[in-house]
């Protein structure tokens, strides 16, 4: 990592501070605290156990995609389920704390060291599968708007979630753009600084082209099937908290509020996803220290399963 990203991580990671820190003293240090320090530690501990499912579930859809992809005219060696979900764990950690969530790309740096792709296959594979997961995520927040139209009834709150109904779509036709169109290419090559990462560019787009249709069915099915499986995992940190929540509530808070996760102005989304948890939860007629309670205990369940990852790291590190 170069110091220019250093400083800009300091930077993204200082306004996110600064926005939470913000929202805390609106909202109330105390109530926050309060709610925290209640929480039941049993649905907090199977709340981790459908999280690591999660990670298990996403791991094996990279698996598949990587197995199914040729890198120049051959298919890659097969890989263990266990190492391919080390290193997306550790990619998901890593994602934590980068604006955008774009540390995640750590995973395709750690797989071109234990199958036959290349990093920029590996980054065009998991770009894909991303691609696919947001327009999941963006069908899923159209139908969470439609879902909470039946039970709130304020124009304004509605017009909320339709706008976070457009940023996937939006993260969509980026990856479009850049995967299938030589727009990006053109603008790159125009830059001197960046005219070094052309050729990786198009190797990452050769290497998309590459997923078959099935393949690219089997992502999309996966990707509901994460998302189920995140859904319980928001239900069951919602019932630490003693909310009063529907496992059906809990399946469509989870595409809205992730959506704020990935504003690429902090890192994870962090003060932006509390404060749409704050929001979201007000318009649904709870109190906005519950919403804010909700992500923050969302983002430790996660990083505490996603520590697991930092074996990956340690492994590279023998490897050396």
């Amino acid at each position: 990592m170069n110091k220019q990203t250093i400083i800009k991580n300091i930077i993204a990671f200082g306004i996110g501070i600064a926005v939470l820190t913000y929202l805390i003293s609106v909202i109330g240090f105390e109530k926050i605290f309060l709610l925290l320090t209640r929480i039941r530690i049993e649905f907090f501990i199977i709340a981790a156990f459908f999280y690591l499912l999660v990670e298990i579930a996403s791991a094996y859809i990279l698996k598949i995609a990587i197995e199914k992809t040729a890198t120049d005219g051959r298919i890659v060696s097969r890989i263990g389920l266990m190492s391919i979900t080390l290193a997306h764990m550790c990619g998901m950690l890593y994602s934590a704390v980068t604006p955008g969530r774009v540390g995640y790309y750590y995973t395709a740096f750690s797989l071109s060291k234990k199958t036959k792709n290349t990093r920029s296959a590996n980054i065009g594979i998991i770009t894909i599968i991303h691609g696919v997961y947001f327009l999941t995520k963006a069908f899923l927040c159209i139908v969470a708007a439609i879902y909470f139209s039946t039970v709130i009834i304020s124009i304004e709150s509605l017009n909320y979630l339709l706008i976070l109904s457009i940023v996937p779509i939006l993260f969509v036709i980026l990856i479009m753009l850049v995967i299938y169109t030589k727009i990006p290419n053109r603008i790159i090559a125009r830059i001197p600084v960046l005219c070094s990462t052309l050729g990786y560019i198009t190797m990452m787009q050769d290497s998309c082209k590459r997923i078959k249709k099935d393949v690219l069915m089997k992502i999309a099915l996966g990707g509901f099937g994460v998302w189920v499986l995140m859904g319980l995992q928001w239900f069951f940190i919602a019932k630490s908290l003693n909310l009063d929540i529907s496992v059906l509530m809990a399946l469509f808070f989870q595409p809205v509020l992730a959506t704020a996760m990935f504003i690429p102005i902090s890192p994870g989304g962090l003060g932006f996803a509390e404060g749409g948890g704050a929001l979201l939860f007000k318009i649904l007629g709870y109190t906005p220290e519950a919403g804010a309670a909700f992500i923050l205990l969302i983002r430790l369940n996660s990083i505490l399963v996603d520590s697991i990852g930092l074996i990956d790291m340690r492994a590279k590190d023998k490897a050396k």
